[in-house]
C-alpha cells in the first residue's frame, strides 16, 4: 500500500481517486488545493475534507456503518472500497430485484443506527451509501458535526435521504417504499413525524418548483420537490 500511495500523491492531486492495491481497491481522499477564486466559490474545501475524515473515525470507533480509514496523512486518508452506491444500483436495470431491494432496507436502516446514536450524516443522499452486497455503508461526512444531534437535524437527514431517492427519476419506487419502511421501524421515535412536520411546512415551494420547470424541463432536482412533499404527507409515508 504505501508503494502504492506514494504513487497516487506525488500524481497531481485530485479529490478522490481510486488506487488498486493487491488487486483490491482503495480510494484515496486528498485535501483540495483550490486558489482564492475558487475557495470564494467552494467555500472551506479544508474544512469539509477534515470533518469528513473526524466523521469516519467517530463512527467507525462507534461501529457505525462506515468504511475504516486504512492509512491517513495531513492531507489525505484512505479507505477501502465498500461497493457500489445505491444512486449506481437505481440506475442499473439489471440490478433491478430482491438485491437492491435489499440494498435499500439495508440503507434504511443504516441511517435509523446513525440516529439511535444521536448522530447525523449531514447530506445522506443516495450517491454516499454504498452496498456490497451485504452491508450498507456511508461515505462523504463533509457535512459532520461531532456531538449528539437534535431532532431537527435528525429530520432534515430523513428529508434528505428520500428526496434523493426520489431525483433519479424514478417516482416513488419499491426501493423508496421499502427504505423509508425499513428507517420507519429502526428510528428512534419522534423522528419521521418532526420530518413529516418539517416537510409540511415547505410545501409552498411545489408550485413554486413547478414554476420553475418551465426553465429546467429537465431538471429531476426540481421535478422531485413536489413529490417529496406529497410523500411525506401520507400518514405512513408511502402509498
Amino acid at each position: 500500500m504505501a508503494r502504492a500511495l506514494e504513487h497516487a500523491l506525488d500524481a497531481e492531486p485530485r479529490r478522490v481517486q481510486a488506487v488498486k492495491v493487491s488487486g483490491q481497491v482503495v480510494w484515496v481522499k486528498q485535501a483540495e488545493q483550490l486558489s482564492l477564486r475558487w475557495r470564494l466559490q467552494k467555500g472551506d474545501t479544508r474544512r469539509a475534507f477534515e470533518a469528513d475524515r473526524a466523521g469516519l473515525h467517530v463512527l467507525g470507533e462507534a461501529g457505525l456503518p462506515v468504511p475504516p480509514i486504512l492509512a491517513e496523512g495531513p492531507d489525505f486518508f484512505v479507505v477501502p472500497d465498500v461497493g457500489k452506491t445505491l444512486a449506481a444500483l437505481l440506475l442499473d436495470p439489471q440490478e433491478a430485484g430482491p438485491a437492491r431491494m435489499a440494498a435499500f432496507v439495508a440503507a434504511g436502516q443504516a441511517l435509523a443506527n446513525l440516529h439511535k446514536a444521536r448522530v447525523c450524516h449531514g447530506r445522506p443522499s443516495i450517491r454516499d451509501i454504498c452496498w456490497d452486497g451485504t452491508t450498507a455503508r456511508m461515505i462523504d461526512f463533509e457535512r459532520f458535526v461531532p456531538g449528539p444531534r437534535a431532532m431537527r437535524d435528525m429530520a432534515l437527514d430523513v428529508i434528505v435521504f428520500h428526496y434523493s431517492i426520489l431525483t433519479y427519476g424514478r417516482g416513488e419506487t419499491s426501493e423508496l417504499a421499502a427504505a423509508a419502511a425499513a428507517y420507519r421501524a429502526a428510528a428512534p421515535e419522534g423522528v419521521w413525524q418532526a420530518a413529516r412536520a418539517r416537510v409540511a411546512r415547505l410545501r409552498w415551494l411545489a408550485p413554486v418548483a413547478r414554476l420553475a420547470q418551465r426553465i429546467k424541463p429537465r431538471s429531476w432536482e426540481l421535478r422531485a420537490v413536489p413529490m417529496v412533499i406529497t410523500f411525506f404527507a401520507r400518514p405512513r409515508g408511502a402509498a
